[in-house]
């Protein structure tokens, strides 16, 4: 399986005090809840976020597999498959 973004959503506004709790993670605060944008990541590493996600007693909220990037495709896009 591919490595590719994700958008990990947990209930709660967590401060820039995370980014060394969640490397390879941008941390977006929003009213009531916060975004972890991840780099493109393998499951392995999604897993081990989310343990950490738990394991910090964070309620998740949602969990989104975003679009792999054409480079990531081996340069294909769907239109010259």
């Amino acid at each position: 399986m591919q490595s590719r973004p994700y958008t990990v959503t947990v209930l709660g506004r967590l401060g820039e005090w995370f980014s060394a709790t969640f490397p390879g993670v941008s941390i977006e605060p929003r009213h009531g809840h916060t975004r972890l944008i991840t780099e493109p990541f393998d499951q392995g590493q999604l897993h081990g976020l989310l343990n950490r996600v738990r394991d910090f007693g964070f309620e998740l909220l949602a969990v989104e597999a975003m679009p792999a990037a054409p480079d990531q495709l081996g340069g294909r896009t769907a239109d010259n498959r």
